[in-house]
């Protein structure tokens, strides 16, 4: 389910008045103002308001100030025959611990479940998700291995990405070969296997007291060449990470987390030159104008 509008659907236990927006001004009353019935987008009750979220018959939810909750727990209970759980410990597989300092995510159990069900919980850890000589290719050699059980692998810990973005790239990697995957494919996705049999505690912590800092990592591998079309590869992908961390400033200032400056990290100092410098080098002549918006960003 998805509650359209939701903060708009909040009503407000206090009185609320905005000045008439532009274009709905009433001729005849100019200096009057309308009163708020309900919330309003970036109205600073806003985020005082309960938010709820329903999977089928579970509902999590939280809101502010606590007298604001115990009603809807009251009201809920009144209309349905509910049991309340407590405090959030565990959904959808995602294990929830509550802190003073912060809220920590893992998927423990899961992780667990998971290397026991592929057969690998007396294999020996490994310390890295994937090995760096390694290159995936389609046509890898080696003969051909069960589809079933390498989709298997690939969407069981494609799941776990959810709490575990360290395996995150290495399973995106591994994920383009389910058409026709090889007995190398097989041993890289084993591999990452046996890194989370290693790490299945690990997971994710959301603290109270950092102010999050937005930052970017970049990389075009070209075929692994050294000339100009890897400078070319790089640049553009920096002005597409660029477009991604423009999304993900937006999205946090929805939850009010506002960046003033990101930072994007790319390894080939060419393509950094380039990003910094308004010449058009005689080389970069014909890569698309619309690439070069990274240099207004850097720019500004």
């Amino acid at each position: 389910m998805d509650v359209k509008s939701a903060f708009l659907n909040g009503y407000l236990n206090e009185e609320v008045y905005v000045a008439q927006p532009k274009g709905f001004v009433d001729s005849e009353h100019p200096k009057h103002v309308y009163k708020l019935n309900k919330a309003l987008y970036e109205l600073k009750k806003s985020n005082q308001l309960l938010m709820a979220q329903i999977y089928v018959d579970d509902i999590i939810f939280g809101g502010f100030p606590q007298d604001l909750v115990n009603n809807f727990i009251n009201n809920m209970q009144s209309e349905f025959k509910m049991s309340m759980i407590g405090e959030l410990s565990c959904f959808l597989g995602l294990q929830i611990k509550q802190k003073n300092d912060g809220i920590f995510i893992s998927q423990e159990k899961y992780a667990r479940n998971m290397v026991k069900k592929f057969g690998l919980e007396q294999a020996r850890n490994k310390r890295t998700p994937a090995a760096t000589h390694v290159k995936l290719t389609k046509d890898t050699g080696g003969a051909e291995v069960d589809h079933k059980l390498y989709r298997s692998i690939v969407g069981s810990l494609l799941y776990l990405t959810a709490s575990r973005p360290d395996i995150a790239y290495a399973m995106g990697i591994c994920a383009r070969y389910q058409a026709d995957p090889h007995i190398t494919h097989l041993e890289v996705v084993k591999r990452i296997l046996k890194y989370v049999h290693g790490t299945s505690d690990f997971g994710m912590m959301y603290s109270y007291d950092t102010t999050p800092t937005l930052v970017g990592y970049c990389d075009a591998d070209w075929a692994g060449s050294t000339d100009d079309r890897k400078i070319e590869a790089e640049y553009i992908a920096a002005g597409s990470g660029c477009t991604q961390l423009i999304w993900k400033k937006n999205m946090l200032l929805e939850y009010g987390v506002d960046q003033d400056t990101m930072t994007l990290y790319c390894h080939n100092m060419s393509a950094i030159d380039i990003s910094k410098n308004p010449v058009q080098y005689s080389r970069t002549k014909h890569i698309d104008i619309r690439h070069h918006f990274i240099r207004e960003l850097v720019e500004d």
